[in-house]
């Protein structure tokens, strides 16, 4: 799973050049050989289009039209049902139903999804028979106001209260099971409590991966031991996730770049 900014399209060199950034990007050696020897599914965020993009920029509807060409040729993929065709459902039988959010490119009118992706999201949770329900999240939905307070917070879920609060009350309400939520964006490894004690989802988990190929958030380092996060650190690493279904168990191992376990949790979900 790619959680977006596999490429970084508004820096230097070769600003803008998105030919040039992905065939960069695609041509590195760990992410090649990672390519050729499993399945990849990718979503985007701001950093394929421009940092912390918005369409209230002149010109935009234009430059983010045509950065998701280019990140379908990157990474081509099935199109959704909907919006931007980023957001869709892949299912491996009854053992998992992956959702794949466009958390990027449907901000619009106050909204961080669009009111077709909520509906279509939380209809797919309500219908799924899965045993593990993964939602891949370019930026996290955890509440991070202990950790970052309102710092940029309009750019993930928790500076859109009412949709975060609409989906973490909608599968709580309805007892949807098997819910892992992954993302990246902020440069650091993490597994912990969507929402801390007494919150509406003190029990669903997050888990924040990378980061592989930019720059590692130290600041993380720095909330290590508080009760919300059972792993917390800035390494570079990538991270493999097994789903056991007979257990009811998916367990969360972080790989460094040499390939030593940096972290493991089990979570039951």
């Amino acid at each position: 799973c790619l959680l977006g900014d596999t490429i970084y399209a508004d820096l230097y060199p070769d600003e803008y050049d998105l030919d040039t950034k992905w065939s960069t990007a695609l041509a590195t050696r760990g992410l090649r050989d990672l390519t050729a020897s499993t399945s990849v599914i990718g979503v985007w965020d701001d950093h394929e289009v421009d940092n912390n993009w918005s369409y209230d920029t002149p010109g935009m509807e234009e430059t983010a039209a045509a950065a998701l060409v280019q990140f379908r040729r990157g990474l081509p993929q099935t199109v959704g049902p909907g919006g931007t065709g980023l957001w869709r459902k892949l299912s491996w039988g009854q053992v998992c139903d992956v959702f794949v959010l466009d958390c990027r490119g449907e901000r619009r009118d106050g909204n961080y999804i669009s009111v077709e992706q909520m509906e279509w999201l939380k209809a797919g949770l309500g219908a799924s028979t899965a045993r593990f329900k993964i939602l891949m999240n370019s930026v996290p939905i955890t509440d991070y106001t202990e950790f970052w307070g309102d710092t940029e917070i309009d750019d993930r879920w928790s500076g859109f209260p009412t949709q975060r609060s609409e989906i973490l009350t909608y599968i709580r309400d309805n007892a949807v099971g098997g819910v892992l939520w992954i993302s990246g964006d902020l440069h650091m490894a993490q597994v912990g409590n969507v929402d801390p004690a007494g919150g509406v989802a003190a029990d669903q988990w997050e888990v924040l991966v990378g980061p592989a190929g930019s720059f590692p958030n130290v600041l993380a380092d720095l909330f290590v031991g508080d009760p919300q996060y059972a792993i917390l650190f800035s390494t570079f690493n990538w991270t493999r996730f097994t789903c056991d279904p007979e257990a009811g168990t998916i367990t969360v191992t972080f790989v460094g770049d040499d390939g030593v376990v940096l972290a493991e949790k089990v979570l039951e979900v």
